[in-house]
């Protein structure tokens, strides 16, 4: 996979393996960026209006609200990236945050 960046260049990025990350706080590794892909949220009450978060760098960001047992979920938008040195962790009600890790290839 190549991806191109606005200023001209481009990164080689090679597959490296799929990760959950959960409450326990994770930092992307050395010469690897992550493709983070969804949140998975925790099921506490059929019913339950709850606020979802992820932590970022030490962060909590928003990430949807309101999710109720059989709607149609799709907590993430859209997939985001994440550079080397950047710590993640599943924050208020997501059980894990599912990410893509790849390789950057110089």
């Amino acid at each position: 996979m190549v991806l191109a960046h606005s200023n001209g260049y481009s990164q080689t990025l090679q597959f490296s393996q799929v990760l959950l990350i959960g409450s326990n706080t994770q930092t992307v590794p050395a010469g690897k960026v992550w493709k983070v892909e969804t949140a998975l949220p925790s099921v506490l009450n059929q019913n339950a209006e709850r606020q979802l978060s992820i932590i970022i760098d030490n962060n909590t960001v928003g990430i949807g609200g309101s999710i109720n047992w059989g709607s149609n979920l799709n907590i993430l938008d859209q997939p985001f990236w994440l550079p080397a040195g950047t710590t993640l962790a599943a924050g208020q009600s997501v059980f894990r945050v599912s990410v893509i890790e790849f390789t950057v290839v110089p």
